[in-house]
C-alpha cells in the first residue's frame, strides 16, 4: 500500500513540473488597468473631504475670486467667505458616503497611467430613486503621494418644471468650478453658465 502512495506522489510531481503556464503578456505602459480586489464595503468620504477643504478656504490669506462665464463672456468678482459657502451649498445638500449610497452606486478602481492618477469612479447600479439627485462622481488620487488631486461630481435636479445638470470640478487646495446645463425637451442640452471660485494665486489650468 505504501508503494502505491509513493508511486502516485511521484507521478503528481512529474505532472506539475511538466505543465508550467506561459506568463501573461506585459501590459502596455500607458494602458488603463482595473484594480481588482474585494467587493467594496465603504466609499471614499467625499463630503467629509470637501468640508475639510472648506476649512482650508477659510484659513487662506488669498481672497476668493469668482469667475462667471455666460455666452462666452466672463465677469470677475471678489467673494466673502460666507458667499463661498453659499455658492457650494448645492453640493453639500447630500452626504456622499457608504452609509446611504452603498446599495445605489458601484465603485470601480482604475490605475489610469494616461492621467497618472488612481481613479475611483462611482456609477449608479440601476434606476435611482426620485429623491436622489446625485448621478455619478469620480475621485482622482495621486499615485505617489496618495492624496486626492481632484473630484468630479454630477447631480441632476428639477426646478420650475425644467431639468438641470450641475457638474462640480474640485481641484484640491486651489479651486472649484460649477457648470450648469439645461436639459431641453427635445433631448438636447444647453450650457447655461460656468462659475469658478479660485482661492489661491497658483493657476491650475
Amino acid at each position: 500500500m505504501k508503494q502505491i502512495y509513493f508511486t502516485i506522489a511521484i507521478a503528481a510531481l512529474l505532472f506539475s513540473c511538466g505543465n508550467h503556464t506561459t506568463p501573461p503578456p506585459a501590459v502596455p505602459q500607458n494602458a488603463d488597468t482595473t484594480v481588482t480586489d474585494k467587493p467594496t464595503t465603504s466609499y471614499f468620504p467625499v463630503t467629509s473631504f470637501l468640508k475639510g477643504q472648506m476649512i482650508g478656504v477659510d484659513s487662506v490669506a488669498f481672497t476668493p475670486i469668482l469667475y462667471t462665464t455666460v455666452n462666452g463672456k466672463t465677469d470677475t468678482t471678489w467673494l466673502k467667505r460666507e458667499e463661498t459657502k453659499t455658492f457650494l451649498q448645492p453640493f453639500f445638500s447630500f452626504n456622499i458616503d457608504s452609509t446611504n449610497l452603498l446599495s445605489l452606486f458601484t465603485e470601480t478602481k482604475f490605475n489610469d497611467r494616461t492621467l497618472n492618477a488612481i481613479t475611483l469612479t462611482y456609477d449608479a447600479t440601476g434606476k435611482l430613486p426620485d429623491t436622489v439627485q446625485l448621478r455619478n462622481w469620480t475621485v482622482y488620487i495621486d499615485p505617489e503621494s496618495q492624496k486626492v488631486r481632484s473630484l468630479y461630481i454630477v447631480k441632476e435636479y428639477k426646478e420650475n418644471n425644467q431639468s438641470y445638470i450641475q457638474q462640480l470640478t474640485w481641484t484640491t487646495d486651489r479651486s472649484a468650478k460649477i457648470t450648469t446645463i439645461l436639459n431641453q425637451p427635445d433631448g438636447n442640452t444647453q450650457l447655461l453658465k460656468e462659475q469658478k471660485i479660485v482661492w489661491t494665486d497658483i493657476d491650475d489650468e
